[in-house]
């Protein structure tokens, strides 16, 4: 593998209308979405935005109006900030296109875009983060209808999406070389800004398949002030499971970044193999956690900075709360340490999970509200995988939850 040199955000500037996901769209084509209950209606299970029949023919710089505006239709429950996330576009395949008639399915995700019907609407996302989920949940609105497509059926298969952001460190995570891998259903594609007006691969993950993961062809160069465009096309085929999501973790101490990432999770695939699809909300399984205790970590939204962008109109202006930097220190037999901040004064928490066993427990809520937070976890087994979750709490009653770590505590 190759380490990439990274560049400055000024070169995404071009690259804005990228684009894509999924569901809420299909309102563009034809007329609003089934769902909405009038022009502007606002809509999503985490802030939807959903819009109405946009212009012909008229491009659509990044920051939209309202009305032609979609929130986080992953649903990712993240905390979000107003200058944070992922910009995408969508394109669909209707009753005419592959598969239907007859024709060979396709199995490239470049094609979508080539043949594909546009949706003239901008996407926003808090990070890509969508474990792998039964096909039929489809996409709900804020209001609890469930976005369908010209044919007033659930929007769930044939579509792409093509987001764009720029890549950069959160405060917790220090500057060098990192491998970015990707678990998705269906086919995958991420390339970055080589710094000479072009852009290049860094995982392909193409073609119909379960749950796979795809590891990098080359790592990329991350500073502390380093902004690095990227493109991820996207798209889903034929029903059942869907799923996208985006990880990285440091160049491991003592490893070759010319050579390929070697951990034993590459190329493997599954449906069942790093999540559990058949419970709502899906849950990992330990194949996953490992990958979160080998340093893996799903970027989050302080990862993603948005093109060329003002602010994110789904977010509210005021103040939300949300977790960042959350780690995992102090590491023994039988306890561990636990960081995270948070931008509002609140308590803290911490959340067990023994993954073996199953057995979850937490830690005695410390009251005291603050943003910097530190709590010991004690009465660990030696050689056991844990998994941890900070909890945090404001005055205002707030609650925010950071995504999980996991680690094997030393024999």
């Amino acid at each position: 593998m190759k380490a990439l040199t990274v560049l400055k955000s000024s070169q995404l500037a071009q690259k804005r209308c990228l684009g894509i996901f999924i569901v809420v769209l299909l309102l563009a084509l034809t007329q609003l979405l089934t769902a909405c209950p009038n022009e502007t209606s606002q809509g999503s299970e985490s802030g939807t935005t959903v819009v109405n029949e946009p212009t012909p023919g008229q491009p659509l710089p990044p920051l939209t109006s309202p009305e032609r505006t979609i929130c986080d239709p992953f649903n990712s429950n993240s905390p979000a900030a107003r200058d944070r996330g992922v910009i995408a576009n969508m394109v669909w395949l209707d009753d005419t296109m592959p598969p239907r008639n007859g024709q060979p399915s396709i199995q490239r995700v470049a094609d979508y875009f080539t043949i594909g019907n546009i949706v003239e609407s901008t996407l926003y996302f808090d990070r890509l983060f969508v474990p792998t989920r039964a096909f039929d949940l489809g996409f709900m609105t804020e209001t609890g209808d469930v976005i369908l497509n010209h044919r007033n059926e659930p929007m769930y298969e044939y579509f792409a999406l093509r987001f764009s952001g720029q890549l950069q460190l959160a405060a917790n995570e220090n500057p060098g070389l990192y491998q970015i891998a990707i678990l998705s259903d269906d086919g995958a594609v991420m390339r970055v800004s080589n710094g000479s007006g072009g852009e290049t691969t860094i995982i392909s993950n193409d073609g119909e398949h379960s749950t796979r993961m795809a590891c990098p062809l080359q790592t990329v160069n991350m500073q502390r002030d380093t902004k690095l465009p990227f493109t991820l096309d996207y798209y889903q085929g034929p029903r059942y499971h869907i799923s996208l999501v985006v990880m990285w973790r440091p160049l491991p101490d003592g490893t070759d970044p010319d050579l390929p990432v070697n951990d034993p999770r590459c190329g493997q695939s599954g449906n069942s193999l790093f999540f559990n699809s058949t419970v709502v909300p899906t849950a990992a399984k330990s194949p996953f956690y490992e990958l979160l205790s080998r340093n893996w970590k799903v970027l989050e939204n302080e990862n993603y900075y948005f093109p060329e962008q003002a602010s994110n109109p789904c977010v509210p202006a005021e103040e939300t709360l949300s977790i960042t930097g959350f780690q995992t220190t102090g590491v023994t037999r039988t306890s561990v340490t636990l960081n995270w901040q948070t931008n509002v004064d609140s308590d803290s928490q911490v959340e067990v999970r023994n993954v073996g066993t199953g057995v979850v427990f937490r830690t005695t809520l410390d009251p005291n509200r603050v943003k910097n937070h530190t709590v010991t976890v004690t009465g660990l087994l030696a050689n056991t995988l844990y998994a941890f979750k900070g909890i945090s709490v404001s005055s205002g009653g707030q609650t925010a939850v950071s995504d999980e770590r996991a680690l094997r505590t030393p024999r």
